[in-house]
């Protein structure tokens, strides 16, 4: 081989690798933890949103329906369709214009994107909603620890540390086995990983039937709440109560309230799995999802304390189609109720000051203020003030 030729050899091959290098890199995609994990995605090169990632919602994507109305997007091919969702099953509009999705450097095509009033279940943070369409591509991990998705383009990352728990991947949902001990009663089953549920598990219908979970004995509360996932059943009541323990895996997990369903329709009625698995319970792993090979890596980095003193209402930040805070879940007979307070009513005010004032890190953190004064516009369009505190309620 003469110099000039060895040169275009060298040339050559180190072009191919670098190119190498180049496809064989991870993606990382941020993400900003608030109960579900938010990340930044773009429409068609062109449209930005803020969206859940959610492993829950099969391989769909979809964004809200105030948001779409107030961006820049125009499609121009629209339809309809009958899509189900935790609250029951809706039509909805439905894009049929071939739409690119980029979340970081990951790129999807979806053929159709449904739109939903997402915000009517979460808030007014939220424009879209993705689903785990090319989980079967590579091993995908959620690292809470550093609020990063990686995926891994080279295969399985160092797993020591890591303990493995067999999945099973039926019609684009994660299903992994888990044990839960309540008040004595033993449900162990097949258990749907949630990445868009901000709960710890939650029983479906079906299971709180099968396993009687009404008849068990032990401190519970009813609460009321208005959309409680997409659907149209717009309002109905969970239980909680407190279990003996959570088993994941070597995982044994304690002092974390679970919920059931009693009535519940859609996702969360008779399904092929006891519950959903949300993030109050993943937020404390750092995660790898191996669906080629079935098997879900597990690393345990924060410890699982006991709840904090809290309040017994939630609510859904609706700036965008309101003045304040529209109250979405009571306890019931609890201290908000005995102080006027009624779903559907709208916060304007905590403490003097105006929820719009308010930033996203601080209306996360609002239970850990101690005592809250509340104005408020009731259902009715009447004024009221209300005084409550936070309080330990387990």
């Amino acid at each position: 081989m003469n110099s000039n030729h060895f040169f275009v050899w060298m040339l050559t091959l180190s072009l191919l690798c670098a190119n190498l290098a180049v496809t064989a890199q991870n993606d990382t995609i941020p993400f900003l933890y608030r109960g579900h994990l938010y990340v930044n995605a773009t429409i068609n090169d062109t449209i930005s949103l803020g969206i859940i990632y959610d492993t829950g919602a099969s391989d769909h994507f979809g964004v809200d329906s105030v948001w779409l109305a107030h961006s820049d997007w125009t499609p121009t091919d629209m339809g309809t369709a009958r899509s189900g969702g935790g609250a029951g099953y809706m039509t909805v509009p439905l894009i049929l214009d071939s739409t690119k999705v980029n979340i970081g450097t990951i790129q999807e095509q979806y053929a159709m994107v449904p739109v939903f009033k997402l915000r009517d279940v979460l808030d007014c943070h939220l424009d879209g909603i993705s689903g785990i369409k090319g989980i079967t591509d590579h091993p995908l991990e959620i690292n809470f620890e550093q609020n990063l998705m990686i995926k891994h383009k080279n295969g399985l990352p160092d797993t020591k540390g890591y303990q493995q728990i067999p999945i099973r991947y039926e019609n684009t949902r994660i299903l992994l086995q888990v044990e839960t001990n309540i008040g004595g009663t033993l449900v162990k089953g097949w258990y749907l990983m949630d990445t868009g549920s901000g709960g710890t598990v939650t029983f479906t219908a079906q299971a709180t039937s099968l396993f009687q979970l009404d008849t068990i004995s032990g401190k519970r509360y009813i609460s009321d709440v208005t959309q409680n996932g997409l659907g149209d059943k717009k309002q109905e009541y969970y239980v909680s109560m407190m279990p003996d323990h959570i088993i994941i895996g070597s995982d044994t997990i304690f002092e974390r309230p679970i919920s059931y369903i009693p009535e519940g329709v859609g996702a969360l009625g008779y399904a092929k799995y006891l519950g959903v698995i949300g993030n109050g319970i993943w937020s404390r792993y750092n995660i790898i999802i191996d669906v080629e090979n079935e098997v879900l890596y597990l690393r345990r980095f924060k410890e699982f304390t006991p709840p904090i003193p809290t309040y017994d209402y939630t609510f859904r930040n609706r700036t965008d189609i309101c003045k304040g805070w529209v109250v979405s879940g009571l306890i019931r007979a609890g201290d908000a109720v005995s102080a006027g307070m009624a779903l559907g009513d709208t916060i304007i005010s905590i403490n003097g000051r105006n929820v719009t004032d308010y930033s996203w890190d601080e209306e996360w953190d609002i239970d850990t203020i101690p005592m809250q004064v509340l104005d408020i516009i009731g259902i009715d369009g009447s004024e009221k003030r209300i005084t409550i505190a936070a309080k330990r309620l387990w």
